[in-house]
């Protein structure tokens, strides 16, 4: 390897490097080895394919790329052994040109993190109050989750229940046919076209009613986008929602343990408290991070926030995976996703969150904090508590070398964070 470039700017190492022919070709040559005991190509038993017929078959592209996967990290940490360069992260490899293989490396350096005054940190958390008004509202979701339906015995109103027979058609084309189907009246309500909802307020049993509607402009069929639809509806029943009364009967059906209603509320304010005590705490700890971040002086690789950045993005794609059924849906939404402005949103906040990480780190190393083996048990037992029917499962997956490690490193920044609180509220 000749080093063609080397420049140091921003916490980061800056290498552009030529490599001699002979070692693409070696590189090349362990590749076709890897590849060849894995790839069945009819006519030849597995690993016994000749190289120009696997090249054939998979391109000279894949060869090269098989082998520069494995030599460019080598190749890179060789460099840093040779130049004594304190790599801080991961390095980041890309080639420049292939004949003559030219890659560059861009190797970050261990952050320079002076902290600020801690004393200067004078701050404490948002009291919690929960008001009865709020535990009206979850008395409320749960009455309505309770609750059945009876006839009406009278016109529909909104928010009845009714079930109709529906036979439409729009441009004389079938649009919506339904029997016995249940219809709430809902005040949002456009379905099936803006204004139905409307046209069933009033109507009782036995009632069939006929009317147009116009489909909107924006209407997800566009074939059908703006047309006239002609309904059909007769009205079977219309019912209302009864919901149960605020007495021990409720209570009973919402816990064998609640001995009335007030016990019911004295429980739901618990856990509103309880939940919001944790919100305010960790809006709380946010907020005393960033006061030490903005007192401290802090220099780091840019490389840092493009990882951190990648992070986001790919926690934003499991995020949307999770949000879909199907794999076609996840795919159609994540390619009109512009990754650059995505990228480019995210930027602040990851480089506040690099920030925040290298704070809590010099803190943990000021303060010496640790975490023993006992502790790292203990969380991996929390944590697969917490999983349920696949504790198990969880338990096996943490208590890898690597997941242990990472657990232990946070608990050590918990432990700073819990620190770093408890001088912020101190008097």
């Amino acid at each position: 390897m000749k080093l063609l470039e080397k420049k140091t700017e921003e916490h980061q190492v800056h290498l552009r490097v030529e490599v001699d022919e002979a070692d693409v070709r070696k590189a090349e040559d362990k590749a076709y080895q890897r590849l060849v005991n894995k790839i069945e190509v009819p006519g030849f038993r597995k690993g016994k394919t000749p190289r120009d017929i696997l090249e054939r078959r998979i391109g000279k592209e894949a060869i090269f790329d098989e082998a520069m996967e494995e030599y460019l990290p080598q190749a890179c940490m060789s460099l840093v052994k040779e130049n004594d360069i304190p790599v801080y992260s991961r390095p980041q490899v890309k080639i420049e040109q292939k004949t003559p293989l030219i890659f560059e490396a861009v190797i970050p350096l261990p952050p320079d993190v002076v902290l600020g005054d801690l004393s200067d940190i004078k701050m404490k958390p948002e009291p919690v109050d929960i008001k009865d008004e709020e535990v009206d509202k979850v008395i409320e979701r749960l009455r309505k989750q309770c609750a059945t339906w009876e006839d009406a015995g009278r016109p529909a109103q909104m928010f009845d229940m009714m079930v109709i027979d529906v036979a439409s058609q729009a441009e004389e084309k079938p649009f919506i046919n339904e029997t016995a189907s249940n219809y709430q009246l809902l005040p949002d309500m456009s379905y099936p076209a803006p204004g139905f909802v409307n046209q069933m307020v009033g109507a009782q049993p036995g009632d069939e009613k006929e009317f147009d509607l116009s489909l909107p402009e924006t209407y997800s069929d566009k074939t059908l986008a703006g047309n006239t639809v002609h309904f059909k509806v007769k009205v079977n029943t219309v019912k209302q929602e009864k919901l149960p009364e605020l007495d021990e009967a409720f209570a009973k059906m919402l816990s064998p343990e609640f001995k009335n209603i007030e016990a019911v509320r004295t429980t739901i304010k618990n856990d509103l408290t309880a939940r919001e005590k944790e919100r305010k705490r960790a809006v709380f700890e946010d907020k005393v991070v960033d006061a030490l971040v903005e007192g401290s002086k802090i220099e780091f690789p840019p490389l840092l926030v493009e990882m951190e950045i990648d992070r986001m993005v790919r926690q934003y794609a499991n995020r949307l995976r999770r949000s879909v059924k199907t794999d076609e849906e996840f795919k159609s939404i994540i390619s009109m996703t512009n990754e650059e402005k995505l990228r480019e949103s995210y930027k602040p906040r990851a480089a506040q969150q690099v920030k925040r990480s290298l704070v809590i780190a010099k803190l943990a190393e000021q303060e010496s904090l640790t975490a023993s083996d006992d502790e790292v048990k203990e969380q991996i037992e929390a944590f697969a508590s917490a999983a349920g029917e696949k504790k198990d499962e969880q338990r096996q997956k943490l208590s890898t070398e690597e997941s242990k490690e990472g657990l232990r490193e946070w608990i050590i920044s918990r432990k700073a964070v819990n620190l770093l609180v408890e001088k912020a509220q101190a008097e």
